[in-house]
């Protein structure tokens, strides 16, 4: 049962509290149920400096000197406390375990867990991200000591001497928080006649579990032999025990040295089981209470023929040394007050165990956790007594693990009322067992109102605030109380609209108070009277302030007193400071007027350039990619997991689905279609087909005016979100220039412009019809690229855009956009759960000679693979410009040279790339890959025959150039194709071979 089992872990330390007191109301200058400041009675004036009200605070009598003696000139005030300037930070200072209990009458002090380190942190800040989270100590109802409720998001247990970044032995996050429960005075029998005598004999018990469920309750022993650790992870495996219960008594504060400093406890605790149906929050057992002053609660457990007693603060220490010990914080205390040996007795007066004077007294090795043999069955309720004190059982305990509630007041207006859920768990003499009723009584000048029910064994309450103040409800006659505030009524703020919560708002109906009445703020952050900070601090100001937020250790304000309407003021005026600066959108961009049908020329000839530029950077990327059979290896050699493989390269049945490699392709593939069709409508003008020029850097952004970079880079998820830019529709709004705005000046030059198209009509260039998408062969099944007139010209530049970015968000090219398809493959890449990159390590723009933004290639090897691949696609161009030199009407499937071209992109370029990507640079990291295409004159011939001479002695240089490289640097098929197409060339030349298939 909890900390009465076993295992148990026991350590000590002290606890450091900067609580702030100026809202304990000594002086009754908080209207604490609407959070009104006062001054001789009336509302302070908020137009009056704030610091003008902490003087007449820390003014107000009674003064006390550094001793806490009484003095007119006194540097503490009772009504400002001790520590006006408090900021609720708490924290467990050099807690260290001390001892291990593996069974009754252990006491380990050589386990491997002795000297291990505890700290209490609190929650994580998404907001700021934050380490060294500080708890919070929080008083509910400031004017009593036993409201209490710490906030906690993290236990850890690290190794003794373990530096900060040194992994720790056990972690757990805190589910919730946790009040304050045996709040006893008298707990130091002595009086020094200082004014916090008081609070010097104040002893506290706190207790929290961990759920051995969460996810974040982790052990790490790194080898550690604690033979204690094992015992408690063994006893986890039990089905019935949810996790671990850590109880510490704070008592023993230190004497203030001088105000606004924090103080600093006593800390003993101990960690055991959490078992089912016990609280998290509650110590468990039989409670056991004392009317005596200084005598607190205890709790036992009759099991396995022993009495185990929880009498961590139930008897009180005689004497407190004047000052701090040495080396410690807090005072030194004198022993246990004797009360001799103490008789448990049951209702027939029966002794059934003793607990003897030596035992208890020995605190600091026991901590008051005792174990004392069973000497009879019991029979009834027990007592435990001498001739000096007796403690009395409670048979009947009920209590809630949320023991301090925050309550909104009812908006009566609009009829909504706001209760808390709790759950209330009865006890019969230590055991759960379900209760018809509970007499409670709620107390205070706060009301509410309480909806119960019966649910699974226990009770499930609804406390709903009814009128603000401070309450209590008291259950049992007193035996247990759970603390209320009830929160102002501040509804009708909820009615005000944003643009009314300015500055001067915000501070006279929220800020105010609390520059008041806790002034940390001002004192170590900064001043909510300063506009110019709360101005540039407004979003945090509302993160912090936000409701949802406020289980959390670092919500603000610290002391939780802050209504839900007024939390609301915070969004309204961050709504208002960040609507201070005006949305102010450029003027829309219009598309660059052509004039004429030069300009037009000039234009389509950019758009080819352009067309060339995306499509090579397409492949470029694709290709950087292994193949399948690479990819293959890639698994083989434990880089690459089947998930990835079939992600990057497709299945291996190479169907329909290549995967990313594929599917860049077939992007690649359609804007070959896009130069080419803009090619046809240049001829269409009657202008010579175009070659196009690859550009890539900042002389393809002046080029082209786009904002998007145009490169040469191995497969990425930049590269992909790049692509995806270039890709975006004009119809989605973006800051960035799409390839969309490029296009809108040609169609309006083509809509307006007049004479553009010869009289005579009739298609000017070729036709071709592969890499169309389905729907285009599903609506114009005849279609071939032809451009004839106007209107199949404007067809033509909507194919191209619609096949870009989709026309339209409900069009059914949006789905098989470029945009659309590359946005799919951005998601299912973001989607693999381990960062995944499947490209080769290839070169960002490698070239052979230095330009700007090229990497120059220097392995020897390299860059004569790479000469002939540059010879070898300026071979390619030049097939397909002499193919429209004598301009064709026929379709360029059925012509030699268009299909020499092809298969010199397949059959050459295409393995050499891969040969290049796999081959080193010489840039160390970085292999090579195909070069940047440069600037070459591409001369074509009118007539046919001569023009096939001029392409086979291109053709007969690269075999001769090919003939003085290394055996194994051109694969055998390559060198057979370009035979293949010298003889091919000259028989088209001779008139052997028709031009067209």
């Amino acid at each position: 049962m909890s900390i009465l089992d076993f295992p148990r872990l026991h350590f000590r330390g002290f606890a450091r509290v900067n609580a702030p007191t100026a809202n304990r109301n000594v002086q009754g200058h908080i209207d604490m149920a609407s959070n009104t400041v006062l001054m001789d009675g009336r509302p302070f004036d908020l137009s009056r400096p704030p610091a003008e009200f902490h003087r007449h605070l820390h003014q107000s009598g009674p003064r006390f000197d550094r001793e806490g003696r009484p003095a007119d000139d006194g540097v503490f005030s009772l009504a400002s406390g001790y520590n006006a300037c408090g900021n609720n930070h708490f924290s467990w200072e050099n807690a260290v375990v001390t001892h291990v209990q593996p069974t009754a009458g252990g006491h380990d002090e050589h386990d491997g867990l002795v000297g291990a380190r505890l700290a209490l942190w609190g929650h994580y800040n998404e907001y700021l991200r934050t380490t060294f989270n500080r708890a919070r100590w929080v008083d509910n109802d400031p004017t009593r000591p036993d409201a209490t409720q710490i906030y906690a998001g993290q236990l850890t247990l690290s190794p003794r001497g373990a530096t900060a970044h040194a992994p720790h032995l056990f972690t757990a996050d805190i589910a919730q928080a946790h009040g304050a429960r045996w709040v006893r005075g008298g707990h130091v029998c002595e009086r020094s006649g200082h004014f916090l005598d008081d609070e010097f004999a104040l002893a506290r018990v706190f207790q929290f579990s961990l759920s051995k469920k969460d996810p974040y309750f982790l052990f790490n022993l790194q080898g550690l032999d604690s033979a204690a650790l094992r015992q408690m992870q063994q006893a986890l495996e039990d089905e019935d025990v949810l996790g671990l219960t850590v109880q510490y008594a704070l008592f023993n504060m230190s004497t203030p040295p001088q105000p606004d400093s924090p103080v600093f406890h006593d800390l003993v605790g101990v960690a055991g089981l959490w078992r089912r149906k016990e609280l998290a929050s509650y110590p468990a057992g039989r409670l056991l209470q004392s009317a005596a002053p200084g005598l607190g609660p205890l709790t036992l457990k009759i099991h396995a023929g022993q009495v185990s007693l929880n009498m961590c603060t139930a008897i009180p220490f005689t004497t407190r040394e004047e000052g701090p010990a040495p080396g410690r914080p807090t005072h030194a205390l004198g022993g246990k007050l004797p009360l001799g040996d103490l008789l448990l007795k049951d209702r027939a007066g029966t002794v059934v165990a003793r607990v003897p004077q030596a035992l208890y007294l020995d605190y600091w090795r026991n901590h008051g956790i005792l174990d004392v043999p069973l000497l009879g069955a019991p029979s009834g309720s027990l007592a435990l007594e001498s001739a000096m004190a007796r403690w009395e059982e409670v048979d009947w305990v009920s209590q809630s693990d949320a023991n301090n509630l925050y309550l909104e007041a009812p908006d009566r207006a609009r009829q909504r009322f706001f209760p808390e859920r709790i759950t209330v768990k009865s006890y019969y003499r230590g055991e759960h067992r379900p209760r018809p009723a509970i007499p409670f009584q709620i107390t205070g000048g706060g009301q509410a109102s309480v909806e119960t029910r019966q649910r699974d064994g226990d009770m499930e309450w609804l406390v709903t605030g009814q009128q603000p103040g401070i309450a209590r409800i008291v259950l049992d006659h007193g035996a247990q109380t759970i603390n209320l505030r009830v929160l102002p009524d501040d509804w009708q703020l909820d009615e005000v609209p944003a643009e009314q919560v300015d500055y001067a708002f915000l501070y006279r109906n929220v800020m105010a108070y609390y520059e008041l009445i806790y002034p940390f703020m001002s004192d170590k952050v900064f001043s909510l009277a300063d506009r110019c900070k709360c101005d540039t601090y407004a979003r945090l100001m509302w993160q912090m302030c936000d409701p949802q937020n406020r289980d959390k250790s670092y919500y603000m304000p610290s002391t939780r007193e802050l209504s839900r309407p007024k939390a609301g003021l915070f969004l309204k005026y961050l709504a208002n400071v960040e609507g201070a600066t005006r949305l102010l959108a450029p003027a829309p961009q219009q598309p660059a007027r052509i004039e004429n049908k030069a300009q037009l020329v000039a234009a389509l000839k950019k758009a080819v350039d352009l067309e060339l530029s995306i499509m090579l950077q397409y492949v470029y990327a694709a290709y950087s990619i292994p193949n399948y059979a690479q990819g293959q290896d890639m698994v083989q050699a434990g880089q690459w997991s089947q998930a990835q493989l079939e992600l990057a390269c497709g299945g291996g049945e190479r169907r329909r689905d290549s995967g990313i490699r594929g599917a860049i392709l077939e992007v690649a593939h359609e804007e070959m279609i896009h130069y080419l069709l803009v090619n046809n409508l240049l001829m269409a003008l009657g202008e010579p087909f175009h070659p196009g020029e690859a550009l890539f850097g900042q002389q393809a952004q002046q080029a082209f005016g786009l904002d998007t970079e145009l490169s040469f880079e191995p497969f990425s998820e930049y590269v992909l979100a790049r692509f995806i830019k270039l890709e975006w529709p004009g119809f989605i709004p973006a800051p960035a220039k799409s390839i969309s705005a490029f296009y809108a000046s040609i169609l309006q030059a083509l809509e307006e412009l007049p004479g553009l198209f010869g009289d005579a009509g009739g298609k000017q260039g070729g036709e071709h019809h592969l890499f169309l998408n389905e729907l285009t062969n599903r609506a114009f099944p005849a279609y071939q690229l032809e451009v004839s007139d106007r209107d199949s010209a404007l067809f033509a530049i909507r194919f191209v855009t619609e096949q870009g970015e989709g026309g339209a968000v409900d069009s059914p090219h949006f789905e098989h956009s470029h945009f659309q398809r590359l946005r799919s493959l951005a998601g299912r890449l973001m989607a693999q759960p381990v960062p995944f990159e499947p490209a080769l390590p290839v070169l960002k723009n490698p070239v052979l000679e230095a330009v700007a933004g090229g990497n120059l290639v220097t392995d020897a090897r390299a860059r004569a693979v790479m000469k002939l691949y540059q010879s070898g696609y300026e071979l390619m161009q030049a097939m397909m410009a002499q193919h429209f030199a004598v301009r064709p009407l026929g379709s360029l499937r059925r012509s030699r040279l268009m299909n020499a071209a092809i298969d010199m992109m397949t059959g050459l370029l295409r393995p050499l790339s891969t040969a290049l990507m796999n081959m080193p640079s010489g840039v160390p990291g970085r292999n090579a890959a195909p070069p940047v295409p440069r600037s070459f004159e591409c001369r074509v011939f009118d007539d046919y025959s001569l023009g096939c001479q001029m392409l086979a002695k291109r053709c007969r240089a690269l075999i001769d150039y090919t003939a003085g490289l290394e055996a194994d640097w051109v694969a055998v098929p390559q060198r057979e194709l370009l035979d293949f197409y010298y003889q091919h060339l000259m028989d088209l030349a001779c008139g052997k071979l028709t031009r067209e298939a």
